[in-house]
Parts: structure tokens; sequence; C-alpha cells
């Protein structure tokens, strides 16, 4: 059976409620979480709401056609790789063959076979791998309304791996609590790997509150380059000490095992995981993991100084060439974006890049997908919004697609 653990998030968007309830009633029992709308005034803002893994559509409605808003969901860069199965009560062959050409994965016929619909929604889930973003700033968290848009919580990514059910956790920033309780939702013990990437305040904050370490049936691995204050267990037990917080690591009921990451390479089941060190104050990792044939290399944290003039430019040349060795071809890589180019002249040397030389590394390099992210708390949504629309604009005369990352946000990859 496909992966269907974590409660996937399936939108219907039908006017018929009688199916919806009955749809909605057999793919809960199957461990999927539903959600319907049922018009197509409001569907857009329905799908950025609910942001779900796969959407289930007809394509007749009385106030529109659900041609046009596969149109609209394929042209819009959030999801044009999201999964859209079709139903329709009619069976003209020139519909069907407009909808596949707009990109939709798959069509029923109403009456369908229920269980024809899950064997599709699993096979299309089970194979994809799925990156989403729980936390996209740097530095600080930025709570208020004009963070609302990209999100105010600090670093964490989540990556589902086809097949698996161990989590896969990048870095514990602020993001990390809401990842927790989704998972307390669900009712079911959890176990994972976390690996973070350096233990800057940004970066494991979140970590003493996850609840799923509160629990005894749980179980997670903890990774983290070897740092010269200490192991891996020491740096984060360290911030949890009575005088820091009224919640100490004796509390943690979970399983716990800490480890430093092996540089050259660790293999687990469904994927493997190497790094290398990012230009940044104190040991940080730069992870690639390698899922199939798909390359993800996250660098929430490191400087890329490629300024002509700059008095840094020399010595960093060897550390360009072992970053660009590294991320070459890769599928997708998650970099770090915390100020823009007229700023970081005057921050260089503290180990965050500016968006506009990220993108042009990004393009040398061969880089299919670019995800900016760690954005300074500066950045609020009306001014990245604006960057986004020249992040797009650098990368138009490449194959590369590029965009800023954004809190609740899941891009699906295939395998």
């Amino acid at each position: 059976m496909a992966k269907t653990e974590r409660g996937m998030k399936i939108l219907m968007i039908e006017d018929d409620l009688t199916l919806c309830e009955l749809v909605g009633s057999f793919l809960r029992k199957k461990g999927y979480k539903f959600y319907q709308h049922n018009t197509f005034e409001g569907a857009i803002q329905s799908v950025y709401d609910v942001r779900p893994d796969l959407i289930i559509m007809d394509l007749h409605f009385p106030d529109g056609n659900g041609l046009h808003l596969c149109k609209q969901l394929k042209d819009d860069e959030n999801f044009e790789n999201l999964p859209i199965l079709v139903l329709t009560g009619r069976d003209y062959p020139v519909e069907k063959d407009i909808a596949l050409k707009a990109g939709v994965t798959d069509f029923f016929h109403k009456p369908m076979v229920y269980s024809k619909l899950a064997e599709k929604i699993e096979e299309v889930l089970g194979d994809a791998i799925q990156v989403s973003f729980w936390g996209v700033r740097g530095s600080i968290p930025c709570p208020g309304k004009e963070f609302s848009q990209f999100g105010g919580n600090t670093t964490c990514v989540q990556i589902k791996v086809p097949a698996q059910k161990q989590l896969l956790i990048l870095d514990a920033g602020t993001g990390i609590r809401n990842l927790g309780n989704q998972l307390l939702e669900e009712e079911e013990p959890v176990a994972g790997r976390i690996f973070i990437t350096h233990p800057h305040w940004d970066h494991i904050q979140g970590f003493p509150f996850f609840k799923p370490l509160f629990s005894e049936r749980n179980k997670f691995d903890v990774y983290m380059p070897q740092q010269i204050t200490g192991s891996t267990k020491e740096v984060l037990v360290d911030q949890v000490s009575y005088t820091y917080s009224p919640i100490t690591a004796q509390m943690f009921k979970a399983h716990l095992d800490f480890h430093a990451i092996k540089r050259d390479g660790q293999n687990f089941e469904g994927y493997s995981v190497r790094y290398i060190s990012a230009n940044h104050p104190v040991e940080t990792a730069i992870y690639k993991f390698e899922i199939g044939m798909k390359k993800i290399v996250f660098c929430p944290d490191n400087e890329l100084n490629t300024l002509e003039n700059s008095s840094m430019r020399g010595k960093n040349l060897p550390y360009l060439k072992q970053f660009d060795a590294f991320v070459s071809d890769a599928d997708l890589l998650i970099h770090n974006a915390q100020y823009d180019l007229e700023e970081y002249r005057s921050m260089e040397n503290r180990g965050h890049s500016a968006w506009e030389l990220v993108v042009e590394r990004a393009k040398k390099n061969g880089v299919k997908h670019l995800i900016l992210t760690h954005f300074g708390p500066e950045f609020t949504d009306d001014e990245l919004l604006k960057v986004e629309e020249k992040v797009k604009k650098m990368a138009r005369d490449s194959s590369m697609h590029a965009e800023l990352a954004r809190e609740g946000q899941t891009i699906h990859m295939s395998g």
C-alpha cells in the first residue's frame, strides 16, 4: 500500500454534496485528511487555504467551468505540480483531451468505483517526494500581519520520502512547533530523523517546543555536524538548562539518540545524505539528500560572495568551486536569502547571502528548481512579493524555476 500516513490532505471541489460526503468518508478511512469546496467561486482561495497534496475536481459547476479552474491552477507556479484528478458525468472526448493537455493527472467518469479512485490516489501520492516548509525566517521569529503571507517562523523543512513512515525533518527553528502540533492531531506514535545544520539559535529554538518529544511512544535520531563546543546532545541540551528555560531535558520522554553526522555520507532506508561545510560562522552543514533519482540540497545559512570588488573574493574562490560541484544539477536547491544586494554590501562576512547572488550562482550550476528562504526580519510580505517578481525575471533566461518559500507550502517532486 502506498503512503497514506501522516494525514495527507485531499481537497474535493464538487457541487454534489452527497458525493462529497461519500468520497470523504471513504478517503478518511484510508487515512487521508479530507476537505471540500462546493462552488467554482472561491475555489482558488480554498486551495490556498488548505494547501492540499491532491485535488479531486468536477468539471461542471452551476457558477463556472472546471476546465478554467484547472488552467488557473496549472498557470499558478504555487500549484503547477499539484496532482488533479477530474470527475465528470459527461463523456465528451474533447473535454478529456483539453483537461489532460492542461495538466490534469487523470480522468474519472461518474458513477465511479471508489477503490479505483483510491488506487490512483495512492499511486500518485505514493511516488511523490514532498518538501514542506514549516518555517522560512532567519535570525528571529517575525510575528505580525505584515509577515502573514510568507510566514514568521524560523527555519524548519520536512521531506516526505515515498513509501517511508519515518519523518525526515531539517532544522528545528520555531516552525517545528506547528509540525509537532499536526503530528499530535493524528494520535499515532511517530519516529524520525532530525538533521540540524548548525546550533545557531534560530535553527534550534523550536526544539524544546516540539511536542512529540514529550511522549514515550515516540523515537527520534538527531544529527548535526560536530561542534567544537560539544556533542550534538550537549549543544541541544544546553539550551534547555534550568537557567534559560522552564523546560528541561529531563522532561523529554521520547527515545532520543544524538549523532555527529558523517561528512562523507550516510545511507538510510529510502535516501542517502552527505554534507559539505557552509561559508558560515560555526561548523554548518549544507545537506544533500538523494532520493531515488532526485537531488535536494538544503542550505539555509551560507554566504555566497561573488562580488568583483570584494576583499574576500580571492579567499572565496576555493570554497565557491566546492559549492558549485556540490549543488551542480540539483533538482531542488533551498538556499539562504537573508539580504538584498544593497544590504549585503554592508554585511559581508556574516555568513548570509544576497538573493541576487544566489540566483546567478544557481543558474550557473544548472539547478532545476531554486527556492529562496531564511529571509531577514526586515523583509515584509510586500517587500518579498517584489523580490519574488525580480527573482523570476532573473530566472527567465534559463530553464530554472525560481521562487520564494512560504510557510505552509508543499512542493511535489516525482520520484
